[in-house]
């Protein structure tokens, strides 16, 4: 943890702030601020994420987690425009994130023993995709329905990705649990966000679906200082 602070403690403070303040215009729906504050989130915490590089840090995992924070930052640019038109490159930037985090978590093969982890993701995904899809159908977008479930099934993927970390000998306890935790709450607010916008409106509106998007992003990125 001294290495986070060291490197990249005030741009991490920074992102806090920031991203306290997005979850406030979001709940106050104050949509001119959240468009300035949204990404400006992502920005400092890409900016920390590339900080972490001048200490110790593992170089495979952190060259594809700041292209995933990067695609990231992409998409949350276009789902912010406004129209349906600009929903299929955020879904395909958010895709490409989730497969950045994949192969940074995937340098070498998950351990046999994890593949027992893989049908808890894969039956969840299932499960919500069903559901999804068939909000998709009611609101006459089948269009959607094959983006969506490529994207459902890289989503699963990353999760599995995370999770199968527990298992690997070489990895600290903090740094597993900084990255578990960060996949676990980026599936947690993609799911709230698609069945917020296909199946029915979620309590609380938008604001657990960024609360949980940003705590997300922080700790994937955090796990970059993290060698050990």
């Amino acid at each position: 943890m001294d290495t986070l602070w060291r490197y990249a403690g005030p741009m991490w403070l920074a992102a806090l702030v920031l991203a306290l303040g997005d979850w406030l215009a979001v709940g106050y729906r104050h949509r001119r601020l959240e468009y300035l504050l949204k990404p400006a989130t992502l920005v400092a915490i890409l900016a920390g994420a590339g900080l972490l590089l001048r200490g110790p840090h593992d170089p495979w995992q952190a060259t594809f987690f700041l292209a995933g924070l990067a695609c990231s930052l992409a998409g949350d640019v276009f789902l912010m425009l406004p129209g349906e038109r600009f929903f299929r490159p955020g879904l395909g930037a958010f895709l490409l994130a989730h497969l950045c985090y994949v192969a940074g978590l995937n340098r070498t093969p998950p351990l046999w023993p994890t593949w027992a982890m893989l049908g808890a993701p894969a039956v969840l995904g299932i499960v919500l995709y069903r559901r999804i899809a068939a909000g998709l159908r009611r609101q006459g977008k089948g269009a959607l329905l094959v983006p969506v479930a490529v994207y459902s099934l890289v989503l699963s993927l990353m999760l599995f990705s995370a999770w199968s970390t527990l298992l690997r000998p070489e990895w600290s306890a903090l740094r597993k649990g900084l990255v578990v935790a960060g996949g676990s709450l980026f599936y947690a607010s993609d799911a709230m966000l698609a069945w917020d916008r296909f199946v029915s409106p979620i309590p609380g509106g938008r604001v657990p679906i960024m609360v949980t998007y940003h705590l997300a992003q922080a700790a994937l990125a955090a796990s970059i200082a993290l060698t050990g």
